[in-house]
């Protein structure tokens, strides 16, 4: 049990949170930096200088911009960044050796810069710059802010005393961070332990990529026969009983002309739905529980998830998960598909409302990658709906068109696709035993 004591004093004061686990988080920090052990220093006293990001203006063309998705775990994605103006604000430029470090989400989690970096390159607000000192390696400093052990101090800091308030760490909060300081050995030790992380996650990247590349290259093949279709549609009112909306409407008229190339199946004839039933599981079983942030779109691989038990899940985190399961996100922009590999077999699973749970019959690696083809893209963005938040309703799913590879092309693109995940795979367990060295060093210093 965990306790906070707050002065009465302190009560009248303005600003005075009333939330107990941030004082926790502070008691903590607080007693191990009195500590009479001089293993600890403030984050502060050895970087030269901690840099919020900047709101800049999306723009066709400009300063490549990294967003909270580009930041993983001690890896940093450089694919897919946001075009933004650079001369509309002030911005800090992110150079090599700096660790970049996400303020306002759970769990926290850091990267450090490695060369070859864009030279010009802005980070959004969601992120800080941390730019460490000389004496101190960027991958040991990133190591850390990942580790378990300061991630629960960094939980109770950013605790805001309601569910729906968004946790963000404030930045007076993180410069008084307890950080150690190993020897230099140590620091390289980590260093080196991050970096082949880092080159496993880019061979294995580029492995999947490149299979990906070519089971959209073999679609387009296929499909090339089919002609373009003219934006002037004309539809009358009772043509249209269930839906009246244009990009309904155009999804209709696509799927009409895609529908003439052979390859092209629905899928509904390709896969069945996942369940939804909890029977069988009680309220205090500890469930292993997946969100959309959990998904890597650049590797289809659930990479993420914790353990929860099933009473305190709320109504949207129902649905029951198997090893070989296809998860496509149908609630928001929708890019996140992943297949739900071995890694994760032994235990019950369950998934966020916002994923639809395919199960093929056969390759289901395959066709993960196939509906993340910019022909599926376009016809789930024509049927989804919404104002607030577009979703795609899932009876409407039962329409989608998807492109079937004759099964020698897939059976080979499968070997190729279980190869390169398995290569992922490894990358994340040489990330796991480079947090679990820097959480073991952690925890030894700590009082």
């Amino acid at each position: 049990m965990r306790v906070a004591t707050l002065c009465r004093t302190e009560l009248g004061k303005r600003h005075v949170r009333l939330d107990p686990a941030f004082y926790v988080g502070r008691a903590l920090v607080r007693s191990t930096m009195n500590a009479k052990s001089n293993r600890h220093v403030r984050l502060s006293d050895i970087v030269d200088s901690i840099h919020d990001g900047a709101r800049l203006p999306s723009a066709a063309s400009g300063v490549p911009m990294l967003r909270l998705n580009n930041v993983r775990t001690c890896e940093l994605a450089m694919d897919g960044l946001t075009q933004v103006n650079g001369s509309a604000a002030k911005w800090v430029n992110v150079r090599a050796g700096d660790v970049l470090f996400t303020r306002a989400a759970q769990p926290f989690r850091a990267a450090a810069v490695q060369p070859g970096a864009p030279t010009e390159l802005a980070v959004s607000s969601e992120l800080t710059i941390i730019r460490p000192r000389p004496a101190v390696l960027p991958e040991f400093l990133a190591a850390v802010l990942c580790t378990p052990t300061l991630n629960q101090i960094l939980r109770d800091l950013a605790y805001r005393g309601t569910s729906s308030a968004l946790p963000r760490l404030r930045l007076p909060d993180i410069q008084r961070l307890p950080i150690p300081l190993p020897p230099r050995s140590l620091q390289e030790s980590i260093g080196k332990q991050y970096q082949l992380a880092v080159q496993l996650t880019t061979d294995a990247r580029a492995e999947i990529n490149a299979v990906a590349l070519a089971i959209h290259n073999e679609i387009n093949c296929r499909v090339s026969a089919v002609g373009p279709y003219s934006r002037a549609i004309e539809v009358r009112r009772f043509a249209v009983p269930d839906r009246w909306d244009v990009p309904f409407t155009r999804g209709r008229v696509l799927r009409e002309f895609l529908v003439s190339a052979a390859c092209m199946r629905p899928l509904l004839d390709l896969a069945k739905p996942g369940t939804s039933s909890l029977r069988g599981l009680s309220e205090d079983e500890a469930m292993f529980v997946i969100q959309a942030d959990d998904v890597n779109d650049a590797t289809f691989l659930v990479e993420g998830g914790e353990h929860r038990p099933l009473a305190d899940l709320s109504s949207r985190m129902r649905q029951r998960l198997e090893v070989g399961d296809v998860l496509m996100c149908t609630t928001g922009s929708g890019d996140q598909v992943a297949y739900l590999d071995e890694g994760f077999g032994g235990q019950p699973i369950l998934g966020s409302a916002t994923f639809t749970t395919l199960r093929f019959t056969e390759t289901p690696r395959v066709f993960a990658v196939t509906l993340s083809h910019p022909m599926v893209r376009q016809q789930l963005r024509l049927l989804s709906s919404g104002s607030v938040q577009r979703f795609v309703n899932k009876r409407d799913l039962d329409e989608l068109l998807v492109p079937v590879l004759g099964q020698v092309w897939r059976e080979d693109f499968e070997t190729r696709l279980t190869r390169a995940m398995q290569r992922r795979r490894e990358a994340l367990l040489a990330r796991t035993a480079l947090i679990e060295s820097a959480d073991d060093y952690l925890r030894e210093a700590m009082p």
